[in-house]
């Protein structure tokens, strides 16, 4: 039974911490004062630091020599992790061009707890970081967590953090959708092609669709396996008996179809946005949920 805890609760404490950066960041970016701004922002480069030297000291582990495979897929996993590095270190660099000039403004961001017509309200831009900073750290934990070996004693621990996270961002999706029904979200900007308008309310509305399916299927998935989902130091019970042939439809969703999937919705939603910013030069869209 996988319901042990590494020594002192080290792995909850680590997602505690995981949790705390997000919210950090997220609340940081979204700061009155520009200063503050700033300094969340610097804060994301070092993160990608961080990564970076997280991703250097598990080169060498066994999950890198010898990787846990369950589908043929599973050994392009170092690839993809060394192609995810490649993009945090691109991110890092972005980022610290961005803190530089944001170090040269000194305008307050003048926000009200609601969305408005003309963007999102502090609580949405809040809900919308906060869970995609996490997101985005399941991803390269995802990936690493599910090439361990099992017999590796701190494997454990990565399954913890994971669950944990997954979890939150799960209970944070849910929030988010439910203050879209409470606080109508703004309509999209009016300089988009009619094509533009249908696929970024295409793109939008499979990334919630995603964002839900991924701590959905891989509850499933482990509840089958016969595996606790984890929460901090809590439990959840196993609400249906093991099943080794139910969890192969799920585990595929859940660690081959979604996964690709979402890179590719994922890649679409950022580049959209670049693209709207930088290249058809709609200023307003990007700021109407970062400034």
């Amino acid at each position: 039974m996988n319901d042990h805890r590494l020594a002192y609760h080290i792995d909850s404490w680590i997602a505690l911490l995981l949790i705390v950066l997000a919210a950090v960041l997220a609340i940081g970016l979204n700061h009155r004062q520009a200063k503050l701004r700033t300094m969340a922002t610097a804060l994301a480069a070092l993160s990608c630091v961080a990564y970076l030297g997280w991703y250097v000291s598990v080169l060498g582990t066994s999950a890198f020599t010898d990787p846990r495979t369950l589908f043929p897929t599973d050994a392009l996993k170092p690839n993809i992790l060394a192609v995810q590095a490649a993009l945090v270190l691109i991110t890092g660099v972005f980022l610290i061009r961005v803190t530089a000039w944001q170090n040269q403004r000194s305008d307050e961001l003048a926000l009200g707890a609601g969305n408005t017509p003309e963007g999102f309200g502090r609580l949405s831009r809040l809900l919308h970081w906060t869970t995609a900073i996490l997101i985005l750290m399941l991803i390269p934990m995802g990936v690493f967590t599910s090439m361990i070996p099992e017999d590796q004693e701190w494997r454990q621990g990565y399954y913890v953090v994971h669950k944990t996270l997954g979890l939150t961002a799960l209970f944070l999706v849910v929030l988010r959708i439910g203050w879209n029904f409470a606080s109508k979200r703004p309509a999209l900007d009016g300089g988009l092609k009619k094509s533009e308008r249908w696929m970024a309310k295409f793109v939008h509305g499979v990334l919630y669709v995603m964002m839900l399916a991924f701590p959905i299927t891989g509850f499933v998935m482990s509840t089958y396996g016969g595996k606790l989902s984890h929460f901090f130091i809590w439990d959840l019970p196993l609400w249906w008996s093991q099943d080794l042939e139910a969890i192969k439809p799920w585990g595929l969703l859940h660690k081959l179809v979604l996964p690709f999937l979402f890179y590719a919705i994922f890649a679409a939603h950022v580049l959209g946005a670049l693209k709207h910013h930088f290249i058809d030069k709609h200023r307003d869209s990007i700021h109407r949920m970062v400034s």
